[in-house]
């Protein structure tokens, strides 16, 4: 399937709970222990994040590019300092951007949107496709970004959804959805850029 058709994110998503439930979940219990490598649309890896959750034990690796591909973790510790942009108002429906493999600028958002949009912004110092290079690097993320996911919900109550334009690496975004509490955080839409139109199109709901 390709992601421009109607039904492509419906299908894959099906299709990932319909493996997850048959291949993984048994295993949840006799394994104890995971490690994830992921290889996937952004918003599948999200989707996936959520079905593991943060109670099943896992470590999530990223592939690195340069100087030789490889999934090893950088033995240097790296001190990334994840910025926070926060909306001047949060009456409106609220979305965030997560920049972080490169950047995204606002009018992306409000092109699907609208003007009327509180747009708050995850990003780093200089966003490119290799910046995420050690586990530490990992650790803050998950950190910073379920404070962040509180913060958007007390901002905005738990009841509206948020809307999520993620340009990231694969494993923080499986990182972002095991640390989604199903019952206490606000539904999430996920967004996926698509190359054929050359912008954002809603891609998963995740309740």
């Amino acid at each position: 399937g390709k992601d421009d058709q109607p039904d492509y994110w419906k299908t894959e998503e099906r299709n990932l709970r319909t493996k997850f439930d048959r291949f993984i979940r048994p295993r949840v219990l006799e394994s104890g222990h995971f490690s994830i490598f992921g290889l996937a649309p952004i918003p599948l890896l999200i989707r996936l994040g959520t079905l593991f959750t943060d109670k099943v034990p896992a470590e999530v690796y990223q592939l690195r590019r340069e100087p030789e591909q490889t999934w090893q973790w950088s033995k240097t510790f790296r001190n990334t300092e994840y910025r926070i942009h926060p909306p001047g108002t949060s009456q409106h429906q609220a979305a965030l951007i997560i920049a972080l493999s490169a950047p995204i600028s606002r009018q992306r958002v409000t092109a699907v949107l609208g003007e009327n949009v509180s747009i708050w912004e995850l990003t780093v110092a200089s966003p490119h496709n290799d910046f995420l290079r050690s586990r530490s690097q990992l650790s803050k993320f998950r950190e910073v970004v379920r404070q962040l996911i509180i913060q958007i919900g007390e901002r905005h109550g738990s009841n509206m959804p948020l809307a999520i334009f993620p340009a990231m690496p694969v494993s923080t975004a499986v990182e972002l959805g095991r640390v989604r509490m199903p019952k206490a955080d606000m539904p999430w839409i996920i967004y996926d850029h698509n190359s054929k139109i050359g912008s954002f199109t809603k891609a998963l709901d995740i309740l």
